[in-house]
């Protein structure tokens, strides 16, 4: 376990990264993306997505994307490394997002989070980010999901 996280580099994601990728994924949802959708996520062309991952020496420990429009942003999912949660990566990645998001100025950002999922809402909060409905029955189980929104 590493208690010191000022080493990690943001970075796009690539193919070589798809294996860690999906294993954070497997391990952190019960509903996980195919290997396949994360290398076609990972493959579009970058004025369609924003794929980054947070990497410490070189391993992967947390990810985000982020499907984009002419001014609209949707971050599909973040995620980090379960040994790794709780250390402020998933902060970095949502600031580094962010940021990158104002710069190319981009209006707003959205995204869903399960209703149950009170740490990833705390988070968004964090970030300014307001609910602004219920989804229902979002999820593949039937969760609702919580619609937010930042504006940039």
């Amino acid at each position: 376990m590493i208690s010191n996280v000022d080493n990690i580099v943001i970075t796009e994601a690539k193919e070589e990264n798809l294996q860690q990728i999906y294993q954070i994924e497997k391990e952190n949802f019960n509903y996980c993306w195919s290997k396949d959708f994360i290398l076609f996520n990972i493959k579009l062309p970058k004025n369609l997505k924003k794929f980054f991952v947070a990497k410490i020496d070189e391993n992967v420990v947390g990810y985000i994307v982020c499907l984009i429009s002419e001014k609209t942003s949707h971050i599909t999912n973040i995620s980090v490394k379960k040994e790794f949660q709780n250390l402020g990566i998933g902060s970095k990645l949502m600031d580094f997002i962010i940021k990158n998001l104002k710069i190319e100025n981009f209006k707003s950002i959205i995204l869903e989070a399960r209703v149950s999922n009170l740490a990833a809402i705390s988070l968004y909060k964090k970030f300014g980010f307001k609910e602004v409905r219920i989804k229902k029955k979002f999820y593949p189980d039937g969760e609702d999901a919580i619609f937010m929104q930042k504006e940039l």
